[in-house]
Order: C-alpha cells, then sequence, then structure tokens
C-alpha cells in the first residue's frame, strides 16, 4: 500500500475566538497547498487515489484542494484517527482496511504525522519533520518494513529519495 502523509497549508493564527479546530488556510497556504496538489498529480504514481482528513478545518480545506489537483469526483473521507492526539497505531489500523487503488493521501497535524512517520521508517532516520503542505510517501506492508519513496519539501518543489540515518 503506498501512503501519502501530507501536512496542512499554512493556516491563520487565531480563528477570532471559534477556537483551533475552526483555524483556516491563508493565501499563502492555499497557494503552496494548489502546486503540491498539481506536482503529485502529474505522475499517476504520486497521484492520490483516495483522501482521508482530518476533521478540522485547516485538514479539510488542504484535502479539498489536493482531490480537485488530483481531479478526484469522490468526496474527501474525514477520518477521527487523523485528528492532534491520536496514535501511529491508530491510524494504521484504520488504513489497513482500505482497499482502493493508488495511492491513499492521509492529511493532518504536527506532531501526529512525524510520529506517524517514525513508526513507519523506524527511528534509525533523522526525521526532520514536515513543513507545512509537505509529503512524505511510503510504501508500507503491515508487518514488514516500510520503504521511503520521497520526501516533499513544499517551498521549492524539491524531493528527497533517502533520510540521513542517525549517528
Amino acid at each position: 500500500m503506498e501512503l501519502l502523509l501530507i501536512r496542512h497549508g499554512q493556516a491563520v493564527d487565531d480563528a477570532h475566538g471559534l477556537g483551533d479546530a475552526a483555524r483556516w488556510l491563508t493565501g499563502k497556504g492555499r497557494i503552496a497547498t494548489r502546486k503540491v496538489g498539481h506536482w503529485l498529480a502529474r505522475e499517476p504514481g504520486r497521484r492520490p487515489a483516495a483522501i482521508w482528513s482530518s476533521p478540522l478545518v485547516r485538514a479539510v480545506q488542504t484535502a479539498e484542494i489536493l482531490a480537485e489537483a488530483a481531479g478526484l469526483t469522490d468526496d474527501v473521507s474525514i477520518v477521527a484517527e487523523l485528528l492532534p492526539g491520536a496514535t501511529p497505531e491508530a491510524v494504521l489500523a484504520r488504513a489497513v482496511h482500505h482497499d482502493g487503488p493508488g495511492p491513499l493521501a492521509l492529511v493532518g497535524h504536527e506532531p501526529g504525522l512525524s510520529e506517524l512517520a517514525v513508526r513507519l521508517l523506524g527511528d534509525a532516520v533523522e526525521w526532520p519533520g514536515f513543513k507545512k503542505s509537505g509529503v512524505l510517501a511510503v510504501s508500507f506492508c503491515p508487518g514488514e518494513p516500510s520503504t521511503l519513496r520521497f520526501l516533499l519539501v513544499p517551498k521549492e518543489l524539491r524531493v528527497r529519495r533517502e533520510l540521513s540515518a542517525k549517528p
């Protein structure tokens, strides 16, 4: 199974008394997410076939922009396991039941996505964390080590194909 772990785009700092869950994407966040979405959609092996999102506004908006760029006609699925505070094990337990074709995109938050990345790739790598609108692609098979496909740095649309080993 191919997984795309995607951090939501840049969001406003304050939702004017509506709380953290209501924070929405800034214009800059929308533009960066749109660029990432178009980059992912250019290659079939990168284009998400399905998108799951945290229910927080900034994640849903990010997921909707990615779905539009990928030409998806199905709805974005809202998944509670992608909420801040959820465990990597909860996300993976849900993901193993996904049987659709192509990459499954998981749109969420820090530090949960980094915890999931370390769970998938092991703690032997120096994990740099996710930039806003950043993407980590891994090949995942339960019970086997996951394989890094790429890490996308959204600012330059620069791809890293390997991570440094921890000293």
